[in-house]
C-alpha cells in the first residue's frame, strides 16, 4: 500500500505543479552543488559517493557501467527507479552508479524542467572524472533515466559527444517539452538510444525519440492494471510502468517480445503487431529491455500483463477470429 500512497501523492503534486510557472530567473547554485552520484554494489555494506570511491578487492573495472537517474519529485530511493537498481544488484553483473538530484527534483516542475541541462552537466562532469580515474571506456557506459531523468540522461550523453555506448529513456517527460526541444533526449545522445513509452500524451511523450522506440500496449494510458490507479494518481501508475518493465527485463531478458509496427498500427493497437499474428518475413520481433540488440531500429509494439510478471514473452496471443 505504501507504493500506492506514493503514487497518489505523486499524482496530486503533478496536477498542482504543472499550473506553476517556472522560476528560472532565480539562482539554484546551492541546490545544484548537492547533486550527487553514488556507487552501489552487493559487495559493499553502504553506498559510496562517486567522488570518493576507492576500488575494493572484488571490483572489476571491465564490467559495463550502469548509471541510473530518477525523475521529478523523486530521489535515488524512489519506487520509480529502485526496481531497476534492485534488479541490477541482484544480477551483480555490472558496476552501478545511482544519481541523486533530489535537491532540484523536489522544486516546482517548471523549475526542475528548466534545470535539466545544468543537472546533466554536473552529472556529466562527475561521471567523466569517475571513468577517467578508474580507466573505464565510454563504450562501457549505459545511462538509464526515468521521466525528467530520461532527458537528463540524454544530456549526459551529449556531454560526452554522443560517444557513450547506450542511453535508455524510460517514459521521457512530456510537460514543457516540444518535439524540437534541444535539451530533450534524442538519437544523437549515444551510440544507441532506446525509449520505452507508457504514458504518452500525458506525463510521458508519445513521439519517437530514439533509434528504437517501444510502445507497450500502445504507449499510452491506461496501461493494463492502471485503469483505476491512473484516475487516483493522475497517471502515476502508467508513468511508472516503463521502469517496472525495464527492471523485469534485466532478470528475464526474453519476457517482452516486441514486434515492429508502424505508428499508425500502434495507435490502433492492431493484432498484427502481436508475435503470433506477425508475418515473419515482414515483421521483426525483438526483446525489449536490457538485452536489446543495439542494431535494432524503428518502432515496436508489445502487449503486457496487468500485474507482475508483466512480460508475456512469445505467449502473447491475438484474439481468435470469429
Amino acid at each position: 500500500m505504501d507504493f500506492v500512497s506514493r503514487l497518489v501523492r505523486y499524482g496530486f503534486v503533478v496536477l498542482f505543479a504543472l499550473a506553476i510557472e517556472s522560476s528560472a530567473d532565480l539562482n539554484y547554485d546551492k541546490e545544484l552543488q548537492e547533486v550527487k552520484m553514488y556507487f552501489v554494489s552487493p559487495a559493499l555494506q553502504d553506498e559510496m559517493e562517486a567522488e570518493s570511491f576507492v576500488p575494493y578487492q572484488e571490483f572489476d573495472v571491465r564490467k559495463e557501467l550502469k548509471v541510473l537517474i530518477h525523475g521529478w519529485i523523486s530521489d535515488r530511493t524512489n519506487n520509480s527507479i529502485t526496481p531497476v537498481r534492485t534488479a541490477y544488484l541482484a544480477q551483480d553483473a555490472h558496476n552501478l552508479l545511482v544519481v541523486d538530484w533530489s535537491t532540484i527534483s523536489f522544486l516546482s516542475y517548471g523549475t526542475a524542467r528548466d534545470l535539466v541541462l545544468p543537472v546533466a552537466n554536473i552529472v556529466g562532469n562527475s561521471l567523466a572524472n569517475f571513468i577517467q580515474r578508474l580507466g573505464i571506456e565510454l563504450s562501457q557506459v549505459h545511462v538509464i533515466g526515468h521521466s525528467l531523468g530520461a532527458h537528463i540522461a540524454g544530456n549526459v550523453g551529449r556531454h560526452f559527444g554522443g560517444q557513450l555506448r547506450r542511453v535508455t529513456a524510460l517514459d521521457p517527460a512530456k510537460p514543457k517539452f516540444k518535439p524540437e526541444s534541444n535539451d530533450a533526449v534524442g538519437p544523437d545522445v549515444a551510440q544507441f538510444v532506446d525509449v520505452i513509452h507508457t504514458d504518452g500524451l500525458t506525463l510521458g511523450e508519445d513521439i519517437v525519440r530514439g533509434h528504437v522506440d517501444f510502445f507497450p500496449n500502445g504507449g499510452i494510458a491506461p496501461q493494463p492494471g492502471c485503469e483505476v490507479l491512473d484516475i487516483i494518481t493522475l497517471h502515476g501508475c502508467s508513468h511508472f510502468r516503463a521502469p517496472a518493465f525495464f527492471a523485469e527485463s534485466i532478470q528475464l531478458p526474453n519476457n517482452f517480445i516486441a514486434c515492429a509496427c508502424s505508428r499508425e498500427e500502434i495507435y490502433r493497437k492492431d493484432e498484427i503487431c502481436l508475435p503470433d499474428a506477425r508475418e515473419t518475413s515482414l515483421r521483426e520481433c525483438v526483446a525489449m529491455g536490457e538485452s536489446l540488440d543495439p542494431g535494432v531500429r524503428g518502432t515496436f509494439y508489445v502487449h503486457t500483463a496487468s500485474a507482475p510478471p508483466y512480460g508475456l514473452g512469445y505467449n502473447t496471443k491475438s484474439e481468435p477470429s470469429i
